[in-house]
């Protein structure tokens, strides 16, 4: 991933990217599983129609409600994103891992639209897919595509969620997670 191109890429949705983030002891693909819990463990939904004209205008402002609601956002606005990066003995371009990325929230921004035309928050104009977390790991936030819908989920002290730590057991020593995933993961675990 090449810096320059990155820094552009956010600035151009609105954000400001401030360099990667390793040994957070926050696993990034843990924070990529908020779809898989449920409600009754503590997630919380924003959702628009796919039919819906103005569904980015109104994803942009579920996604900003959740943050703000559930603390994603800490002084100066600063977040930390998932950044598909390669391995460094990556064999093609899916061999990659989540990396996180800090950011900031400029004043003009655009997660749902602009941000997803660039790659950054999604996969296309108006089709989120992003992973994201408070710089504590208090709450991570995840948007998605639903079959009829787009949206944003948040899960408020996700290291509290039953299902979440058991998958994280679960991978530690695992080939396909690194080193420094399993460290992330045990710091995690150990909260």
């Amino acid at each position: 991933m090449n810096a320059e191109v990155l820094t552009q890429a956010m600035k151009d949705c609105g954000l400001r990217f401030l360099g990667f983030r390793r040994g957070t002891g926050i696993p990034p693909y843990v924070a990529g599983m908020v779809m898989s819990c449920r409600p009754g463990e503590g997630r919380r939904d924003r959702t628009v129609a796919l039919d819906e004209p103005a569904r980015v205008p109104k994803a942009n402002a579920g996604w900003f409600e959740l943050a703000t609601e559930f603390g994603l956002f800490s002084v100066g606005r600063q977040f930390l994103l998932s950044i598909s990066v390669p391995y460094p003995d990556a064999v093609d371009d899916t061999d990659v891992e989540g990396v996180w990325g800090l950011v900031e929230l400029l004043g003009d921004w655009d997660i749902m639209g602009a941000g997803c035309a660039v790659g950054i928050t999604g996969s296309r104009y108006g089709r989120p897919a992003f992973v994201m977390s408070a710089l504590d790991g208090s709450v991570f936030v995840q948007g998605t595509v639903w079959q009829d819908s787009i949206g944003t989920a948040a899960l408020p002290n996700p290291h509290r969620v039953q299902s979440l730590r058991d998958v994280a057991r679960l991978n530690i020593g695992k080939p396909y997670r690194t080193a420094a995933e399993d460290e992330d993961t045990r710091a995690w675990l150990a909260r």
